[in-house]
């Protein structure tokens, strides 16, 4: 697929196992330091890639599965696509953890979603076509 066809200059597509995070956390960390960010934007974005990596493999397909995702990174756009069920993070799942509540009486989850909302300076969801996109603006 293009730049025409994806909307995105760098796409890869890696099977959504756990063993393929490695390889497609160093594919969006060479494209994001070949666009030229800082190396501290690649930080942050490696640490956004890990989590949507994870929480798509393990929540969304129930484990290393056959299906795939694919890794995007245009300039200071990085783009996160998965055949997983319809999940919008930025309206659905646990609500981000509450600082002013004690560690005990807070809900399990939500700590990957407020991460991906804090490091990034956009981020948009939709769902087309059988896959959720996640495009995320670096700061």
């Amino acid at each position: 697929m293009d730049r025409k066809e994806t909307g995105v200059a760098h796409l890869l597509r890696f099977p959504a196992r756990l063993d393929a995070v490695p390889g497609a956390m160093a594919f969006a960390a060479m494209a994001l330091q070949q666009a030229g960010l800082a190396p501290g934007v690649v930080a942050r974005a490696e640490l956004i890639l890990e989590e949507l990596l994870r929480n798509s493999i393990l929540h969304g397909h129930g484990g290393d599965s056959a299906h795939s995702v694919w890794v995007g990174v245009d300039g200071a756009l990085l783009v996160y696509e998965d055949e997983a069920p319809a999940f919008d993070p930025l309206t659905q799942g646990p609500p981000p953890p509450d600082p002013a509540r004690p560690l005990e009486d807070q809900q399990a989850g939500g700590v990957g979603l407020l991460l991906i909302r804090q490091l990034g300076s956009a981020v948009a969801y939709r769902h087309s076509g059988g896959r959720n996109r996640i495009e995320i603006v670096l700061q």
